[in-house]
């Protein structure tokens, strides 16, 4: 799900999220001034605890490569038979990179690609990335998902049913009969790499063909229900915090889901796949009768939307179709190596989609990296050196042997396909905002590193005190409450983006309009100043005694803020973790996973905890509603340090 092809329908998407709510809006420095009210219950002279503050850590030297073999491509549209029952022919458009080195005498490793949303075999993303990889002497296969390009079909969402299908067929057909292609008693020998939307792919294609050796996943999701429909709620019994299966109703993330729906259903119109031809060969009647009003998708999924736009909520064959696309689904077969991308930015798949995918494999033993560059979904370019290729721009193969993404790429494929000692790296590296580029070649001094995640940190666990402050360890704490309203309808709602347009490199760019919260409609809880800088990397979380008052599910979204000296404040990343506590689990306490971020706080900052009813991203509960917090012990937010 990349950039370029939203700005076919960006300019309705963002003259809407400017009119909604634009009155009741009240910009955050009036957050800083309610949580400065008097009144406040904090003990006297409390310092934050010097644990989390950050120490000297080594980054993650990389070094240049010279890619200088040169290649043919061959481009051929491949015949292959998908769908549940395998009776849906079609053709997906593909084209192969045969690097020079690559002989009957001296076979080479293949490595598989595939694009972003609403793009296709020849969008930058994939020229760039199959370039650089077949100038290291790979064989490079990519190909139009099916539904967009001159691929046939309708969009599927990668599905096990669907594309995955498909994939295993192009291996088969492609690179099979191919003797400059290394073979082994398993089969072809096949790596995978792509992002977003071709990150979605991987796994489940990794779980079912054991051709695959090893995968490079970038910005995509885990379970993708989580990530269209997220609940941050940690369910009872959550092995790891990150299951967000188990949830059964989100919080619908409607602007984001909006956009790609509309993206996916113009594809035929743009001349794009070939969707309403399938339906018409399939003889089935509902769909040939309904592809005027879904004609990009099959009909569960437009029903699906459909359910989602209308009521919030999700039905069981609704959850059983988004499973058969999410990684989550076929962990438990996924035996192969996986490097995760993820970006700190990215509010469409963030940074706890990578950690549920990361914090599943680890627990199966399954070699795995994570790397949380600094982008993401939105209009986020990469940071000089680094060359995230899903960012839109193109670059040579030159300029990607000296960045460190690409590098960190090259390097694990060559570890896992070629044999190559250290190519591996780090368990966990993760851009510093803080740290300055040298100015030149891979920009790893400004990704610091670990041997595992989380962190081996003393992490700092905040108590909810009074009606507005977050209590340090050691501190008193004043037992209280804090209530905030959710209005009829779900608005005016809180404003925290514009999904794919707030971004500095977006276009149209709304990321000049700052985050706003809705007067009544929120709960601030702020810190005492640090004492030094302090770094928090990974994921927060809380504990939360807080009920509702109108009988139904429990909505609400819990943001951490920035607060500087002069009182003017930072969403960070403008992440949010939306949450949903059904309402037989009303009156226990809420354990929940905040959006997991890189983050300095500077001396003499505040962290701030905000709880609030509404987000104009997202499908807000319709139900006035009153949500009260109560404090003291018991009611807990932790923020994750830095290894000291």
């Amino acid at each position: 799900m990349s950039r370029p092809r939203l700005t076919r329908i960006r300019s309705v998407v963002v003259l809407l999220a400017l009119a909604v709510g634009a009155a009741a809006l009240v910009p955050l420095v009036a957050v800083a001034e309610v949580a400065e009210r008097p009144g406040a219950s904090i003990g006297v002279g409390v310092r934050a605890p010097r644990a989390v503050v950050e120490s000297r850590i080594t980054s993650d030297h990389v070094r240049n490569a010279h890619g200088t073999h040169q290649w043919r491509t061959i481009d051929r549209v491949v015949p292959v038979k998908t769908g549940p029952t395998r009776d849906i022919a079609i053709g997906i458009d593909t084209r192969l990179y045969v690097p020079d080195n690559a002989s009957r005498r001296h076979p080479q490793p293949a490595i598989v690609m595939t694009h972003g949303f609403g793009l296709e075999k020849t969008s930058t993303e994939v020229v760039t990335t199959a370039r650089f990889f077949a100038a290291h002497g790979y064989v490079v296969l990519t190909f139009t998902s099916s539904g967009f390009g001159n691929s046939g079909g309708c969009v599927t969402l990668q599905s096990a049913d669907y594309d995955v299908k498909s994939a295993k067929q192009l291996i088969t057909k492609v690179l099979g009969p191919r003797r400059d292609v290394q073979h082994d008693r398993r089969g072809v020998v096949v790596g995978t790499i792509g992002g977003s939307y071709g990150g979605g792919i991987q796994l489940p294609l990794a779980a079912a063909d054991r051709r695959v050796r090893t995968s490079v996943v970038g910005r995509t999701w885990n379970n993708l229900q989580y990530s269209l429909d997220p609940n941050n709620r940690v369910v009872p019994g959550d092995p790891t915090g990150f299951t967000h299966g188990l949830n059964e109703q989100g919080v619908f993330k409607q602007e984001w889901t909006s956009l790609f729906y509309g993206l996916g259903n113009t594809q035929p119109a743009m001349g794009n796949g070939g969707c309403p031809q399938a339906k018409e060969a399939s003889g089935d009647p509902q769909e040939i009768a309904g592809a005027a009003g879904c004609p990009g998708y099959y009909l569960a999924l437009c029903r699906t939307y459909s359910l989602l736009t209308s009521t919030g909520d999700a039905d069981k064959e609704s959850r059983q179709l988004i499973a058969r696309a999410s990684a989550s689904r076929f962990m438990r077969k996924v035996n192969v190596p996986v490097l995760l991308v993820q970006g700190q930015s990215d509010t469409l798949f963030n940074l706890n989609d990578a950690t549920a995918t990361y914090r599943a494999l680890k627990r199966r033993h399954v070699p795995v990296g994570m790397i949380w560059n600094s982008g993401g979904h939105g209009g986020y370019s990469s940071q000089p050196g680094e060359c995230e290729a899903y960012d839109g721009i193109g670059r040579s193969v030159k300029k990607m042997d000296r960045c460190y993404l690409s590098l960190r790429s090259l390097r694990w494929m060559n570890h896992w396909l070629r044999g190559t000692n250290g190519g591996r790296g780090p368990a966990f590296t993760y851009y510093r905002d803080w740290v300055k580029y040298a100015g030149r070649g891979p920009d790893d001094e400004q990704y610091g590193r670990s041997a595992r995640f989380p962190l081996r940190q003393h992490k700092t666990t905040f108590t909810l005190s009074g009606g507005n402050r977050l209590a340090a360890p050691g501190a008193r704490v004043v037992e209280g409450s804090a209530t905030f309203m959710n209005p009829s309808g779900g608005t005016p709602a809180a404003y925290t983006e514009t999904s794919n347009f707030t971004g500095p490199d977006a276009s149209p760019r709304t990321g000049n309009v700052p985050p706003q919260e809705v007067q009544g409609q929120f709960a601030a809880f702020t810190s005492r100043p640090f004492r030094t800088r302090v770094s928090a990397v990974g994921i927060p979380s809380a504990r939360l005694k807080i009920t509702n008052s109108n009988g139904q599910d429990m909505v609400f979204f819990a943001k951490v803020y920035d607060v500087a000296k002069d009182g003017s404040v930072t969403l960070i990343h403008r992440l949010i973790a939306p949450v949903r506590v059904p309402q037989g689990a009303v009156g226990t306490p809420v354990r929940l996973k905040l959006a997991g971020f890189a983050h300095r706080f500077g001396k003499g900052h505040r962290v701030r905890l905000v709880l609030c009813s509404t987000d104009q991203t997202s499908y807000n509960a319709k139900i006035a509603d009153v949500l009260t917090v109560d404090t003291g012990a018991g009611s807990t937010f932790t923020l994750p340090g830095r290894l000291s």
